[in-house]
């Protein structure tokens, strides 16, 4: 069921509604509190994947987010060194859709400090990424039928989106 969680100048959806495909959408600008909501539910889902033995993908579209500041880049590459090799073996692969170069330049840099931040694949168009996650899915035997067309924003993420003009 798809998940939400939103401040004054942003906010962040969790859609694990094509599961084991779980795609996070993030809006305006992720401060710390979204970001730690972020990292406990999508280690929630990940350990829940693992536990019944199915490979996930995860992707995490961040078009509509603004760059993100020294302390979230800090943030995300402590994240990116705290997964767990249980959580590791679980996740198929992640991608990161970005259409700015300025984001693309600030995970440049956060691979920096994180090493496992390099295994992120990036993507220009959430479609683009969705396709690649469905191809790898299938290829480890767990195909998403149920995901036909193009992605939808969740009803819950289409009204952040607008309460935040992204």
């Amino acid at each position: 069921m798809p998940d939400l969680r939103k401040n004054a100048k942003g906010a962040v959806v969790i859609d694990d509604r094509y599961s084991p495909l779980v795609i996070a959408t993030f809006m305006g600008e992720t401060d710390l509190e979204l970001g730690r909501w972020f990292a406990d539910l999508n280690k929630k889902i990940v350990l829940q994947h693992a536990a019944s033995g199915r490979r996930m993908v995860s992707i995490c579209d961040a078009t509509l987010a603004t760059k993100p500041t020294p302390d979230m880049r800090r943030f995300w590459a402590e994240f990116s060194n705290s997964t767990t090799q249980t959580m590791k073996d679980a996740t198929l692969a992640t991608f990161l859709v970005m259409t700015s170069p300025l984001l693309r330049g600030a995970i440049t840099a956060i691979g920096w400090l994180s090493p496992a931040l390099r295994d992120l694949e990036t993507f220009s168009t959430l479609d683009e990424a969705v396709r690649e996650a469905k191809v790898r899915l299938a290829h480890a035997g767990t195909p998403i039928a149920q995901l036909l067309g193009s992605y939808e924003l969740p009803e819950l993420g289409v009204k952040a989106r607008s309460a935040l003009g992204a």
